[in-house]
């Protein structure tokens, strides 16, 4: 039953998608069809000074020319600013909106953790993680802009659904108010000085699934979201000259 599920659902996928010439521009196209639209900017950093860069995966990044980030060997993580998304009226609408200020510090509480550890954890150790600002540093500020819990009882209705139902539900509704969804601003700095080096925005959905376990938690995507940047900033860190750094896959088959 669970192998008639999956090829009803890839069949499915497959028509929504049809014209696909290779398993690369069907990848291509899944993606750019479910990639949530870039946040237009809470004022943490100036948006207008950005842009998307197809070698790194943010929405929208700015890098100051001619920095020599070989000199630093040692990074400061900031506790996540939050005043951004607490100042908007939207979340005041959510399902959870008696909790949502709650919620927000645990996110950020968690998406700071998860930054110091995949940093602490990086095998090749660019970076030393420093307990607060050090002369000759590099200070990582991020701000939570956006925070959208997962819609639990819409989840368990999609999965109820007939089979091969809930991707493709999925894939129409993407953008619509079903998605849970959650977006960071941040900026590098120089420790001494405090003069900005770098500059990013991403805003994501959950990932969509034939059946979506983790949509049965408020926020169970939106960590996976915030561990898959961290994982990010260190590749980013880590990257040879001309080397790209690809956005994780907007899609998968597994149920968690």
């Amino acid at each position: 039953m669970w192998q008639r599920f999956l090829m009803s659902t890839v069949l499915g996928f497959i028509v929504i998608l049809s014209g696909c010439a290779s398993t690369d521009s069907m990848q291509s196209s899944i993606d750019s069809q479910l990639k949530a639209p870039p946040s237009e900017g809470a004022g943490f950093v100036p948006m207008q000074q950005m842009a998307k860069r197809p070698d790194l995966p943010f929405d929208k990044v700015w890098v100051k020319q001619g920095v020599n980030w070989n000199q630093y060997r040692t990074i400061y993580i900031a506790p996540v600013n939050t005043n951004y998304l607490i100042q908007a009226t939207w979340w005041q609408q959510s399902i959870r909106a008696d909790q949502m200020e709650q919620d927000v510090q645990d996110m950020a509480r968690f998406m700071r953790a998860q930054f110091i550890k995949a940093f602490q954890t990086d095998p090749r150790q660019r970076f030393l993680v420093v307990s607060s600002p050090q002369r000759g540093s590099l200070t990582l500020e991020t701000a939570l802009t956006e925070l959208v819990p997962s819609k639990v009882l819409l989840n368990a209705v999609k999965i109820a659904g007939p089979y091969g139902s809930g991707l493709a539900a999925a894939v129409l509704e993407r953008g619509a108010e079903a998605q849970s969804a959650i977006a960071f601003e941040a900026r590098i700095k120089d420790s001494t000085s405090g003069e900005t080096l770098a500059m990013a925005a991403d805003k994501e959905y959950a990932v969509a699934r034939p059946i979506d376990l983790k949509g049965f938690s408020w926020y169970a995507n939106a960590k996976d979201i915030v561990t898959t940047w961290a994982t990010q900033f260190v590749d980013i860190a880590n990257r040879r000259p001309g080397e790209v750094v690809k956005p994780a896959s907007t899609f998968s088959l597994k149920p968690w």
